[in-house]
């Protein structure tokens, strides 16, 4: 472990700013005297609001993290986002390809007293397709119906040549299982108050929208190896360095970082001992997403020129080099990545001068997260794109709404860490490109090739294949700008074991659910 530890300092010696910031070090492991603290509550701080405790209402991917310990999904993701049993212990498509069979747990019941079986499958999966307010409809499409064959079989019915992408799917908060009782209650407030409709290791005690969600240890749980604190408080924090304080001042126990300024210093404390550090770089890719059948975004010679403008090795150097740059949808060593990319557009500025002329002009708004690490790298293309000839106005907007306004039309583009390449790329492709996203900006050209490639029957290097004309496609119309991939830390008390290669963490968000402190 201490090799292991000693790598992770060595690896933010190229962000630290002495010789002395690559000492030492904590560790994640408890010593051979210690003993889990299962009085201890855990204290924890993310940038993201919370808008809601029902997961099918969840606008933000990254609020999954808060209602993981609530929740139970059917399958779950681990650090190396591979997919594991949780409340599936099998799955399983039939060689046409007609629906996908799912074996269950028998040994669990939601906190009402409710048991867990094939009909609560069926109930959660209906209402993520019908809900008038449900953002997993969408995601839920290519499932026809769900029939109960017996208590622990559950059969997915699928359009024909649809639904590769559902394993991954019910990893997420599209597989969270509310008690079937709690959704045939019309009184229950599953967004404010779920109380006992979960059958995850803890249950909420007390929310506060948008700001915290204080949580209890349930009084029973199906697996001993997680639910091991008395409780949980996740609290909004939305400055970095704010967090990075808390942590260090011991008034929190676990948060991440990932301003330059911060990992830096962060590499430094964790070198004193102040506290623990695991450092992951992101899956997610920092991009400039724009609304291409917008306005002068519809013209590919525009789209073009933004292209050549942005330099991503500038966008790197305000992240100290914590943000490598990168210019495609999936980590190179994943099977749907392009091998061997080369990225079109290359950073030229008299290219984008030029296209901007040809083009006669642009003019177009670029919106951020206000005091979000997206806000440097947003005034940065804006500069670039003036030196080029475009009238471009920056649009600053509270972290709460942008993804959300920006899904509903409401801007031209966005700089955003937001996109989030799920574990299979059928569900990125209903998610980002056909979804709310609309990084395809005209779907006929991309959708006959996702649905050929969502086909469950089609071995794996086939689909690769199809999705790899997809991501150049997209690439070359530059209706999607990939800049970089950020390095994100997870700092936390001496105090507290399991945290790292956290599932979800390389999105920048966590499970917490195996997370524990000793005494």
């Amino acid at each position: 472990m201490l090799l292991r530890r000693n790598k992770l300092i060595a690896l933010f010696c190229g962000v630290a700013l002495t010789a002395s910031a690559c000492t030492g070090g904590g560790s994640n492991k408890p010593s051979g005297s210690s003993e889990i603290d299962r009085d201890a509550v855990l204290r924890v701080a993310w940038a993201l609001p919370m808008p809601t405790l029902d997961p099918m209402l969840l606008t933000s991917v990254a609020s999954q993290g808060n209602l993981s310990p609530v929740y139970d999904r059917l399958i779950q993701v681990d650090g190396k986002d591979k997919l594991l049993p949780m409340l599936a212990t099998s799955w399983q498509y039939s060689g046409d390809g007609e629906y996908l069979e799912l074996k269950l747990r028998s040994d669990v019941k939601f906190h009402d007293g409710t048991t867990f079986d094939a009909a609560a499958v069926k109930a959660n999966i209906e209402r993520g397709k019908t809900h008038p307010k449900s953002t997993v409809k969408g995601a839920l499409k290519s499932i026809t119906s769900v029939e109960v064959i017996d208590p622990t079989t559950a059969r997915v019915h699928l359009v024909k040549g649809q639904g590769a992408e559902l394993p991954s799917l019910f990893s997420s908060n599209a597989g969270m299982m509310i008690s079937p009782k709690a959704l045939a209650d019309p009184s229950r407030d599953l967004t404010n108050n779920p109380g006992d409709a979960g059958s995850g290791p803890y249950v909420v005690t007390a929310f506060v929208p948008q700001e915290k969600i204080t949580m209890k240890r349930a009084p029973s749980y199906w697996d001993p190896k997680v639910g091991q604190l008395a409780g949980l408080e996740v609290s909004r924090v939305a400055n970095n360095t704010t967090r990075l304080n808390g942590v260090s001042a011991g008034e929190l126990d676990i948060t991440g970082v990932s301003a330059p300024n911060d990992l830096t210093r962060a590499a430094d404390l964790a070198g004193r001992g102040t506290f623990n550090i695991d450092k992951v770089q992101f899956r997610n890719v920092m991009s400039l997403f724009l609304d291409a059948k917008k306005g002068n975004l519809a013209d590919l010679k525009v789209r073009q020129a933004i292209a050549h403008a942005i330099d991503p090795e500038k966008i790197a150097a305000l992240f100290s080099g914590t943000c490598t740059p990168y210019r495609q949808f999936y980590p190179e060593d994943s099977w749907p990545a392009l091998k061997g990319y080369q990225y079109p557009y290359t950073p030229d500025l008299a290219k984008a001068k030029q296209l901007i002329s040809e083009a006669g002009g642009a003019k177009f708004e670029l919106t951020f997260s206000a005091q979000t690490n997206t806000e440097q790298p947003a005034n940065v293309i804006q500069a670039a794109l003036k030196d080029a000839g475009a009238d471009v106005k920056l649009v600053p907007v509270p972290n709460s709404e942008h993804d959300a306004r920006y899904q509903a039309g409401d801007f031209d583009s966005m700089v955003s860490n937001g996109f989030n390449p799920k574990i299979d790329p059928a569900e990125t492709m209903a998610t980002y490109f056909l979804g709310s996203y609309r990084i395809a900006a005209d779907p006929a050209t991309v959708k006959p090739l996702a649905d050929q490639a969502a086909n469950p029957t089609l071995p794996e290097a086939e689909r690769a294949k199809i999705y790899q004309q997809i991501w150049e496609k997209v690439l070359q119309e530059a209706w999607f700008i990939p800049i970089c991939r950020q390095t994100h830390a997870i700092i936390s008390s001496p105090k507290v074991i399991n945290a790292e290669g956290l599932p979800w963490a390389n999105l920048g968000y966590m499970d917490l659910r195996s997370v524990a402190m000793v005494k």
